[in-house]
């Protein structure tokens, strides 16, 4: 947008400038005659040079302000086009992020919930129990040396998951 403004400005005083010249032209060609301006080539040359070499630099500078004006909008009108393309591409991403996150929760560690601490572990410590015949391998919290569960065992037995749960309760009204 400020490009914009800045091409306005420029239009603005290349037409400003223009005008002032043409003035001056104007100042020269009739009213200094009327005081006793001697015609000449040696001034009109280099005069009628600066005059028309200042009103193409002002055409060029209106020219470019006028061009970027008109690109701006153009691209304005285009833009909808642009930003449907682009959301789709941030749809195509998000999707891929929800995959990829989903892949990630199928892969993460499972959680441990220590009941003497409290506090929830990923990674706890994994040793061999030999207070029975055949050896275990047990889960102890790392902070209180406590032997801990996975968070999704209650009291030795694993929780149902809703599909399960809705499975377990039609199996009971079958029977």
């Amino acid at each position: 947008m400020i490009e914009v403004l800045l091409s306005i400005v420029a239009l603005i005083a290349a037409g400003s400038v223009a005008y002032l010249l043409l003035t001056i032209d104007t100042i020269v060609n009739y009213q200094l005659y009327q005081f006793g301006l001697q015609f000449s080539y040696d001034w009109a040359n280099p005069y009628w040079l600066f005059i028309r070499v200042s009103l193409a630099l002002l055409g060029i500078v209106a020219a470019t302000a006028s061009f970027n004006i008109a690109f701006f909008f153009w691209k304005r009108l285009r833009k909808p086009k642009v930003l449907n393309a682009i959301q789709e591409g941030a749809n195509v991403q998000q999707e891929e992020a929800r995959v990829e996150e989903a892949a990630q929760d199928e892969k993460a560690p499972l959680l441990f919930q220590c009941s003497s601490c409290g506090r929830s572990i990923t990674h706890p410590l994994r040793l061999l129990e030999f207070h029975s015949q055949k050896p275990e391998m047990i889960n102890i919290c790392p902070f209180c040396n406590a032997a801990v569960l996975p968070a999704s065992y209650v009291d030795g037995k694993q929780k149902a998951t809703p599909a399960e749960g809705e499975e377990e309760e039609k199996i009971k009204k079958s029977n």
